[in-house]
């Protein structure tokens, strides 16, 4: 591994522990903004995506929590709580055809 992945690396993990306590703070919408640089890059950790969907769907960003919750599911499949968590953003954005499809795929994973 090069010295400059290594830096962006490092980087990266601050840049998401800052937005986690954010997050922990009640504050979405600085998590969001501080956090958006990491999607662009490419094989974002789940975890990151995840904070990000949060943040963005608790700070009523739906149409930018969609977007990394579908990114999110492409990428790992089997995340029940990406699938809950797409239903309700859908639901919000008044799509509800769409957003029962991902409620019962969540019920199948368990997902309260």
């Amino acid at each position: 591994m090069s010295e400059q992945n290594e830096i962006f690396e490092d980087n990266s993990h601050d840049v998401y522990r800052r937005a986690v306590a954010l997050m922990e703070q009640g504050r979405p919408i600085d998590a969001a903004r501080i956090a958006a640089p990491l999607e662009q890059h490419d094989g974002v950790p789940e975890s990151v995506l995840e904070l990000l969907a949060r943040a963005y769907f608790n700070s009523a960003q739906l149409g930018s929590a969609e977007r990394v919750l579908r990114r999110l599911i492409d990428q790992s499949p089997a995340n029940g709580w990406a699938h809950r968590t797409l239903a309700r953003t859908l639901a919000r954005r008044r799509a509800d055809s769409e957003s029962a499809r991902y409620h019962r795929i969540a019920d199948g994973f368990g997902v309260a």
